[in-house]
This record gives C-alpha cells, sequence and structure tokens, in this order.
C-alpha cells in the first residue's frame, strides 16, 4: 500500500507557505479526479498548479527540504520526488484556474481544488462526467492539438470504466489519424500505461473500434482479412486479440501455468514491467503473417512469419523509442514464439539435446516465449481442438519450464570456473567460455553428473 504521508505532509508544508506568500496554489488533475472517484484511493502522484513567482515558491520549500527540479523548464513544470511519490508544479496557464483548466483534455481532468480553503472549481462539469463515467473532451480543440490525449483517454475508458460521449467520440474519428504526429516517446508511453491498467484483455480491441490501432500498428486492417486456415477458424487479428487476452488470464490467476513463477514478469526495463511488454510481444506475435501470407492450389501458408513478424515488432519499437532491452525482449518472444510448438510436434521433449538448443538460443527469452505459445495456442485450440491438443500442449509448457528451471540451476551453480579450466589447460582466451558451455550442456545431458567427473572430461579432451 502506498504511504501517503509524504503526500500529505507535503500539502500541509504548502499551504502555510501560500498563505505566507499569499499565492493561489491549486491542486488538479489525477489527485483529484481519483479522490472524487473514491474517498479511499490512494493516489501516487499530485499536480499543482501555481499563480505567482514560482521561483520564489521552490526556493521557500527548498528551505524545508524540498528540491525541484525542471521536467520543462520553457512551459514552468517543475518536479519533487517523495519516496515513491511524485510532485509536479507548473506555473498557471492563462490568468485565472478556469483558464488554466480550459486547456486540459477532458472535463474530468479540468477539476481543482483551491490548496488554502480546500474549494472546488468545475467550471466544465467534471463531477458530472465522474458520476456518470461520461469522458467528455473540455472543448472541440482539446484532442486535436494533442492527440494524444486520445491514448489517454482510452486507458480512462478501460481502467474506469468510461464511454465516449458522442460528440468526443466523433472528434476522435476525426483526428485518429494525426496521432502519430506527437513525441514517439509520449505514444510509447500512453501505449504501455494502457497495457498496464487492462484487466479484461480488451484495449487492443478497443484502440481498434476508435480507429486508433491501425495509425500506430502496421498491418491491423488487413490482418482482419487473412488467416483462416486449417488450424485456424478467425482471422489473424482476431487470433491475436485472443491471444493477448489469455495472456491477461494467466496474469490475473484465472488461468494456471504449473511451473510458472508470475513474479519473473516483475522485473522493470524502465517505468514498466516484463509483464506490460509481454503483453505486447503477445498480442503481435503474429503480425508477420500478412507479409508471409501464401495461397497456392487453394492451400494457404504462412511460413516464416515469425520471423517478419520479429522485424516488424523490431522497427515498431525502435520507431516509438522503446528502450533497447524492451526492444530487444520483444522481438526475440515473437522470433522464438513458434519454436516450442515445432518441439511438441517432432516429439522433442525426450530429445535432451533438441531442448537444450532452443534454450541456449533464446536464454533469458525461454519462459516468455513458452508462455506466448502457450497463449498461442489455447487461443488457437479454444475454438478448434479435434485431437485434444490444447491439454497436451499444456502439459508439455509447464514440463517445458520444469526443464528450464534445471537448465538455470545447472548454469548457476557450475562445477568449475573459468579460472579452473585455465589452471587444469593452461589455456585462456575465448575457447573457454566454449569449454564452460560443453561442460553446462554435458551436465544437462546427465553425461557430467560431478565435479571430478567434469575435470577427467577436461583432461581426456584436445581442446
Amino acid at each position: 500500500m502506498v504511504d501517503l504521508n509524504y503526500l500529505k505532509k507535503f500539502i500541509y508544508d504548502l499551504r502555510n507557505i501560500a498563505n505566507d506568500m499569499e499565492l493561489e496554489i491549486y491542486l488538479v488533475g489525477g489527485y483529484v479526479r481519483d479522490k472524487l472517484m473514491s474517498a479511499q484511493a490512494e493516489p501516487e502522484d499530485a499536480d499543482f498548479v501555481i499563480k505567482g513567482n514560482i521561483h520564489k515558491f521552490m526556493t521557500e520549500m527548498s528551505k524545508i527540504d524540498y528540491k525541484f527540479f525542471p521536467i520543462k523548464e520553457d512551459a514552468g513544470i517543475y518536479r519533487c520526488i517523495l519516496d515513491k511519490n511524485t510532485v509536479d508544479i507548473s506555473s498557471m496557464k492563462g490568468n485565472s484556474i478556469e483558464e488554466d483548466l480550459g486547456t486540459r483534455d477532458f472535463t474530468i481532468n479540468a477539476i481543482a481544488m483551491r490548496v488554502i480553503n480546500d474549494k472546488i472549481f468545475d467550471p466544465f462539469y467534471g463531477r458530472r462526467a465522474l458520476k456518470s463515467r461520461i469522458l467528455k473532451s473540455v472543448n472541440e480543440k482539446s484532442l486535436e492539438k494533442d492527440p494524444v490525449r486520445i491514448l489517454r483517454g482510452i486507458r480512462f475508458y478501460i481502467k474506469c470504466g468510461m464511454h465516449f460521449n458522442l460528440e468526443t467520440e466523433k472528434q476522435i474519428e476525426k483526428i485518429s489519424n494525426k496521432v502519430m504526429e506527437a513525441s514517439k516517446e509520449r505514444i510509447f508511453r500512453e501505449l504501455m500505461l494502457i497495457i498496464k491498467e487492462d484487466q479484461s484483455g480488451s484495449a487492443f480491441e478497443i484502440m481498434d473500434d476508435y480507429g486508433i490501432l491501425k495509425n500506430i500498428m502496421p498491418y491491423i486492417d488487413e490482418l482482419k482479412t487473412i488467416g483462416k486456415c486449417k488450424y485456424h477458424v478467425e482471422d489473424v487479428f482476431t487470433h491475436m486479440n485472443l491471444t493477448y487476452g489469455v495472456f491477461k488470464d494467466i496474469l490475473k490467476g484465472k488461468m494456471n501455468l504449473k511451473g510458472l513463477d508470475l513474479s519473473v514478469f516483475e522485473v522493470k526495463i524502465g517505468e514498466f514491467e516484463l509483464s506490460e511488454y509481454l503483453g505486447l510481444a503477445c498480442f503481435m506475435h503474429d503480425i508477420g503473417k500478412y507479409e508471409a501470407y501464401k495461397k497456392e492450389n487453394n492451400k494457404i501458408s504462412f511460413h516464416g512469419h515469425d520471423i517478419k513478424g520479429a522485424e516488424i515488432c523490431k522497427n515498431f519499437c525502435n520507431n516509438l523509442k522503446f528502450p533497447k532491452k524492451a526492444e530487444n525482449y520483444i522481438e526475440n518472444i515473437v522470433r522464438g514464439h513458434m519454436y516450442p510448438l515445432g518441439l511438441f510436434k517432432n516429439g522433442s521433449l525426450n530429445n535432451r539435446k533438441a531442448v537444450y538448443k532452443f534454450f541456449y538460443r533464446y536464454d533469458g527469452y525461454v519462459i516468455g516465449i513458452l508462455v506466448t505459445a502457450f497463449c498461442d495456442n489455447y487461443a488457437t485450440r479454444m475454438n478448434l481442438d479435434r485431437e485434444n491438443e490444447k491439454e497436451r500442449f499444456k502439459a508439455f509448457i509447464e514440463r517445458m519450464l520444469k526443464e528450464y528451471k534445471l537448465y538455470c540451476e545447472i548454469r548457476e551453480n557450475r562445477f568449475l570456473n573459468g579460472k579452473d579450466v585455465m589452471k587444469i589447460l593452461g589455456k585462456r582466451g575465448p575457447v573457454i567460455k566454449d569449454i564452460l558451455e560443453d561442460i553446462n550442456k554435458l551436465r544437462y545431458l546427465g553425461r557430467i553428473n560431478s565435479r571430478e567427473e567434469a575435470i577427467d572430461y577436461l583432461k581426456s579432451q584436445s581442446f
């Protein structure tokens, strides 16, 4: 649970300084919105608007140990970090709080509370919209001047169970093709926040309904026209949505994979967790099928769609300025998502060399690939499963998770390290890494079972 003492103390101290300096200071944005929606809400962040000398205010706050740094200095926006909480302050836009609120996106975010006396300012009836769960733009230019606000609106739609009013829907329809003209970093962040907030697994479907997704991601409309074949009864876009939905069910605990520790997806790359990036990868796993589509003699194939999809994902992530590590993660998940099914179809679980090869090639991505492969197969077989493949493949994935745990334990608990090998063989250089890998492989295959056997192996080989 978030400790709000930091924010409460900040507001208390801010109120005293506002009194002393005779400043107009207003609490605005998400903090006000969330508290109006639920008195029990515990917002992590707070935004304040200041009418007056913001630099003098920061100087006074610094005397009681509040340190601010610029976020957008030219726009008069500064930030203070309070443990897990973030406070942003900004100079008032216009001559009154009403004018400032008029520059905001939706009426639910255009509500302010004056800090000195707790008076609420709601010139655009945001409280009424909150009560009705309606997303209404502040004015007809609110979205046009900043189309990324559409994505933010969809986030509120998903998070709070809201709906756009008819007028706002028409505005979205009119300007949805302008979203990509905005800062790519902002688009990336809003997209990932949507995935983060999405509990129902409907994010991509909703973005598509409002004509946004096709302007962000390639081939969306085209993927709706292909995909039906002997393996699928639905089009590719529908299947991608289903796969993403299965993954969300796993995260919520509605579906269980024995041996899967969900905490591995809590690792962060930048602001977001692996779970959010993997959600995106699950959706995009078949995005390469349009480029790979072939029809010959009434037979449809998508050979190589995993490779083409990985390249599309790489370009997509690069264009939206994803962190490089996240880009690599998504690219490798999509590239490798067919590998487990191939092992399953070939009966390779008992072929430990083939399993090791997969683990070694995709080490660091294996769990994500196995989960994506499961979600892909489950989404396919929920509509067409003549041979009960769904349950058999689930058992296979669970066994693979167990095998990968063994693989990782072997690598983490080596019988020999690099110094040992150099001492025994009198060798140096890159060959040492290869030798250690040979020992790991032989341990996994059950051919080396002790330190002594590893040493005997080294002495018997001519490296």
